[in-house]
């Protein structure tokens, strides 16, 4: 807003001034507004009359110029000194000299002061200089003109820009997608096609994600749900004194409504990570103590795998959104417990004005073509069947969103033992950019 008033005062302004000076210049070119050169014919009849005036009384110095006058079209008027007093025109006349000016209807007017008298004659000549009104007033048409002509220029582009984004916004409602809107970083509304085109993006992201939620979730409560209704038709056909079948089912109906509540969670936790943005309380701390206490807790279920922490840090305290990261390397520690065969590397360090932290194992990998992907929502990977395929696919997409509150980014590599082995690198709080943007 402030941009777009300071730059139309500006231009308009700016665009007054010139014109107006060039109007002014053009005009003093074809009608000069003073002179002292007046026609041989002025300067003969004004000498007359003043010399006819010169020894009159005030009373009769009027009617005099009159009679002599006679029919002639012109007419006279007689002033006090002092009526012209603090002007330039009356010093002009205090001089002596007849001094001429163009009056805007055109007429011709003569001043001189009367010889060792206080009045001053003034001799008009009756629209002489028709010619100069016209171009007077055709001057001032072209000046308005103009000045129409400058804040059009300055108007057509932001209607264009503000046109083009319009027709995106109402794509929102008529196909749910806007395409981008790209405008020269000097347009009025530069920044407000930059937050359009974060909105239509975000939009897109949400539909994706809708998409997705709506297939995953139907397909991973339908094998759940097809189980427990397989298990209530067995328990139904069983024998009422069989008991231990009855159990049996209910056990497995009970496992199914886990991984659904499971299901539940897991969704309820993306949902929470589903913000755009974030504003993130980071604090320092020890990085290392925390991802101790991570490996800990999932070791309890994995008592024979080697898990080592490489430090690289040298005591260097670490900026983050504590609770976050601690969200973050909990569910990549996970998911290296999940297809590892017995080794698990975290890396510690920093280079440059960024942190870093890699979790490898020995496990399968992932392939090239998949390295991207992984990050998605709702994406798991099936390279052998031998390993566990528990998970709904959302915790590498939650690494990745909390990654990006904090400004970084997360990668995936090949591990030094043919494993996966994932990064995630964020920068110091000196080198965090004002906004971010997705």
């Amino acid at each position: 807003m402030n941009r777009a008033f300071f730059s139309l005062y500006l231009f308009v302004v700016f665009s007054v001034i010139g014109i107006g000076w060039s109007m002014d210049k053009l005009w003093q070119t074809i009608n000069p507004e003073t002179t002292t050169e007046t026609s041989i014919y002025a300067q003969t009849l004004i000498g007359v009359i003043e010399e006819n005036l010169r020894l009159l009384p005030a009373e009769k110095m009027e009617d005099r110029a009159n009679q002599l006058l006679g029919d002639a079209p012109l007419r006279v008027s007689l002033f006090d000194v002092d009526e012209f007093a603090n002007s330039q025109l009356g010093a002009d006349i205090l001089e002596g000299d007849i001094v001429t000016v163009y009056a805007n209807s055109g007429d011709q007017i003569s001043y001189k002061r009367i010889r060792k008298r206080s009045k001053i004659l003034c001799l008009i000549y009756p629209q002489l200089n028709r010619a100069n009104s016209y171009i007077y007033e055709s001057l001032l048409v072209v000046f308005y003109v103009a000045i129409a002509l400058v804040i059009f220029f300055w108007v057509w582009p932001l209607s264009r820009d503000l046109r083009r984004l319009e027709q995106q916004t109402r794509r929102v409602g008529k196909e749910g997608v806007p395409n981008k809107v790209n405008l020269s970083k000097r347009s009025t509304i530069h920044q407000l096609a930059c937050s359009f085109n974060k909105m239509s993006e975000r939009i897109r992201e949400l539909i994706a994600s809708h998409k997705e939620m709506t297939y995953a979730v139907s397909h991973e409560l339908r094998t759940p749900l097809a189980r427990m209704k397989f298990a209530l038709e067995m328990a139904a056909d069983s024998d009422m004194r069989d008991t231990k079948n009855i159990h049996k089912q209910l056990d497995s109906m009970r496992e199914d409504v886990s991984e659904m509540n499971s299901l539940v969670n897991e969704l309820l936790a993306f949902a929470g990570f589903e913000q755009s943005e974030q504003k993130l309380n980071q604090k320092p701390g020890d990085i290392k103590a925390l991802v101790k206490n991570v490996l800990k807790s999932a070791s309890s279920h994995h008592v024979d795998f080697s898990q080592k922490i490489k430090d690289e840090l040298g005591g260097m305290s670490v900026f983050c959104e504590w609770y976050l990261m601690e969200r973050a390397l909990r569910n990549l520690v996970q998911n290296a417990h999940r297809y590892a065969d017995k080794k698990i590397l975290v890396t510690l360090g920093c280079y440059d004005t960024n942190y870093f932290i890699a979790v490898e194992d020995d496990g399968p990998g992932i392939p090239q073509e998949d390295r991207e992907r992984v990050f998605q929502s709702f994406v798991r990977l099936r390279m052998n069947t031998s390993f566990d395929k528990s998970g709904f696919g959302l915790g590498l997409a939650i690494v990745a969103r909390i990654i990006k509150w904090h400004h970084g980014y997360v990668r995936a590599e090949e591990s030094r033992w043919g494993g996966a082995k994932f990064v995630i690198s964020w920068p110091q709080p000196e080198n965090i950019p004002r906004t971010l943007e997705i």
